[in-house]
């Protein structure tokens, strides 16, 4: 199972259509975000609704589409060798404006409870790092979140 999934990433960055393309890249995206949500070992409900919510605003999905996109990406992520089989993939795709706004969304999950955990904020910097986002855009999107949700 895990070759097969490293196997459709890597397919992904040469696909021809791109349709394929954008699939992969949103489930990418979603299998980061739900790597957040399981850093502290505690996956809370506010947590999956924000991966959800994300997914939806993101990606222009309804309810239906945005559950079954987190589903897998749950999957890919329990299958996954470490992070680098989404990130590179994204970074091969995506603007840095679009790299930034991943990492504000990981923080929206990180903070969906109100509490960051230390591991979640271990996470988002880890994967920050591998998308090429500066230490001030990271810092600038935790604020922004945090205040957010503060107001």
């Amino acid at each position: 199972m895990l070759d097969s999934i490293t196997e459709w990433f890597r397919s992904c960055l040469v696909t021809q259509t791109e349709t394929d393309k954008a699939h992969a890249l949103n489930l990418a995206t979603a299998a980061l975000l739900v790597e957040i949500s399981k850093a502290d070992n505690r996956v809370s409900d506010s947590e999956l609704t924000t991966i959800i919510e994300a997914m939806r605003k993101r990606f222009g999905l309804d309810e239906l589409e945005a559950q079954a996109l987190v589903q897998l990406a749950h999957r890919a992520s329990d299958d996954a060798v470490s992070l680098t089989d989404f990130t590179h993939l994204l970074n091969q795709n995506l603007t840095q404006e679009d790299r930034v706004s991943i990492v504000q969304s990981l923080w929206q999950v990180a903070n969906a409870d109100t509490d960051i955990d230390q591991h979640e904020e271990y996470y988002v910097r880890k994967i920050a790092d591998l998308l090429y986002v500066s230490h001030s855009d990271f810092i600038r999107t935790k604020l922004r979140v945090v205040e957010d949700k503060a107001n």
